[in-house]
């Protein structure tokens, strides 16, 4: 969640959502009615709610791979379930701001890529 100067927690809703290539081969691989595919929809639906729904990373904890690959200079984490995590960022256009879901991290997977293991 983002908190405005005084403490207070700001809810918005971004202009769309919309996911890397990668994300979208990744969600055309899970079977319809699957745990994974649940708990995803889930999570985009809280995101279209509130695109502050979880915790922002620190600049200085952004991975190497996120700042090449998509120039991101914003990078949220939003937790599907206590072993999933999915990766974001936001980005300002025209319409207003979009969630880019740039991954869909197993705990093993976001710990590497984090460098936390």
């Amino acid at each position: 969640m983002f908190k405005a100067k005084g403490g207070s927690v700001v809810s918005k809703r971004p202009s769309c959502i919309r996911g890397s290539p990668e994300v979208a081969i990744f969600l055309s691989s899970l079977k319809r009615g699957s745990y994974l595919l649940k708990i995803l929809n889930a999570g985009l639906d809280v995101l279209k709610c509130n695109m502050f729904s979880d915790d922002r990373i620190e600049r200085k904890r952004h991975p190497k791979y996120y700042v090449r690959k998509y120039g991101v200079n914003n990078l949220y984490k939003y937790n599907l379930d206590s072993s999933t995590r999915l990766i974001y960022t936001l980005v300002a256009e025209s319409s207003g701001v979009a969630v880019v879901v740039l991954e869909v991290l197993d705990h093993k997977k976001y710990e590497e890529r984090f460098g936390y293991s």
